[in-house]
């Protein structure tokens, strides 16, 4: 028993002395070093071996983490870890932790978010002469009982003999016939259009989406069928690349006059009448064209627009009510993008349309209108120009009151509220 314990004895003081010198006079000293992405320098400092330091606080854009030993990665090291070698250690912050994670879920994120609305866009085929003349794409927009409404091109529904609307289940491709489905209207000045469908299929119901709450640089997503149905709803992400775009003439549309969203998705033919979201889900527009050729015929790449949500609220709105769009008037000329009073921003005032609502409000030439504020919106609306002030404008509707800021010599005024009277070419 005696041997025993005098040979665990032995071996605890053998332990306790591991790494140290018989000699006291001489003490093993270590170097340890600090490494990592911090502000500042952090300088090395020597240890007595067997010893634990005070770890060094550092600062940085990110949550610090903590010091780990460059050796063993895995492992943290800490102001109670004793030192018995030459040891580096690594500061870790919390964007090295969490930007891989961040990317799945984002990933995963955005998969959910397809799925979720991916039913809502279906494919038209365009009937003439009993052949197909061409396709093009839907979104559904509103559902009552069996009955689904469905925005459009009125290019992709334009001379129609009969509809075919094409949709897609468990990887087969199935039609609803001619018979189904109704014709409400059309618009070429927006190139949009309204058809219902019949059916007791369940499918998926956009959430529109404020086009006055976009950025430019964020992301989109543009789901249709190019080239036809062998692409059927393919999907494909761009950012917005500006907000302020307006055609006139130059799509190749004919009648085609307003205001869209630029944006660099792909989008090929049979993705007009396709939907645009954003990230979250919202639909936010339909695209309608692409410039894909200069006149020196070079090719060109990620210019594509899509007619904003706010333009497709009001046009399904006036097609459901009255099969045709009825639009509100000011009653102001001016230049599109020009300073026509050599001012910073703003709309300058070139003409007043005699008995318009801008006549009634005081409006005069050399004005200069700022702002716009129907009686349904919050706050005044900014108008830096002249077709941010149209859309407004358009947006609201015949008979609603209405009310604008402006400038006029160097003083800001807001006006009273007066009624918005229908444009002269509708009446």
């Amino acid at each position: 028993m005696r041997k025993l314990m005098l040979f665990f004895l032995v071996s605890m003081f053998g332990l306790s002395l591991a790494g140290c010198t018989l000699n006291n006079d001489e003490v093993n000293t270590h170097t340890v070093t600090f490494t990592g992405n911090f502000n500042g320098i952090v300088e090395p400092v020597q240890v007595e071996d067997g010893k634990t330091i005070t770890l060094p606080t550092v600062s940085s854009n990110e949550a610090f983490l903590g010091w780990f030993d460059t050796s063993d990665p895995t492992s943290q090291f800490t102001s109670f870890s004793p030192v018995f070698r030459d040891v580096t250690l690594e500061a870790r912050f919390e964007e090295e932790r969490t930007l891989e994670l961040n990317i799945i879920d984002y990933e995963t994120a955005i998969i959910n978010m397809v799925e979720s609305v991916r039913t809502s866009v279906l494919g038209i085929s365009n009937i003439q002469g009993g052949l197909p003349a061409s396709s093009g794409s839907g979104v559904i927009y509103k559902r009552v009982g069996n009955t689904y409404y469905v925005v459009s091109n009125h290019h992709v529904l334009e001379d129609f003999e009969e509809l075919e609307i094409i949709y897609e289940r468990n990887d087969l491709i199935f039609t609803i016939p001619n018979e189904d489905i109704t014709f409400m209207g059309s618009d070429p000045g927006t190139d949009l259009g309204v058809i219902t469908f019949e059916s007791d299929v369940d499918f998926a119901v956009v959430e529109f989406g404020d086009y006055y709450d976009l950025d430019i640089g964020q992301y989109v997503y543009a789901i249709g069928s190019p080239l036809g149905f062998t692409y059927f709803n393919s999907v494909t992400q761009g950012i917005i690349s500006g907000l302020s775009r307006f055609f006139v003439d130059r799509s190749g549309l004919g009648e085609f006059e307003g205001f869209v969203i630029q944006h660099d998705a792909a989008i090929n033919p049979g993705n007009s009448g396709g939907a645009l979201f954003t990230s979250m889900g919202k639909f936010i527009g339909i695209n309608t064209f692409k410039i894909d050729q200069s006149a020196d015929d070079r090719n060109l790449e990620g210019l594509g627009f899509a007619v904003p949500s706010s333009t497709i609220s009001r046009v399904i709105r006036d097609i459901e009510e009255f099969g045709e769009i009825r639009r509100p008037f000011l009653g102001i000329s001016s230049d599109v993008l020009v300073s026509g009073c050599d001012q910073d921003f703003g709309v300058c005032v070139q003409l007043v349309v005699e008995d318009s609502s801008a006549e009634v409000l005081g409006i005069q030439e050399g004005d200069i209108i700022i702002g716009f504020q129907n009686d349904t919106m919050d706050e005044m609306i900014r108008t830096n120009n002249f077709e941010q002030l149209r859309e407004a404008i358009l947006n609201s509707r015949v008979g609603q009151m209405a009310r604008v800021e402006l400038i006029r010599d160097g003083e800001t005024i807001v006006t009273d509220y007066v009624a918005l009277v229908i444009h002269p070419d509708d009446r």
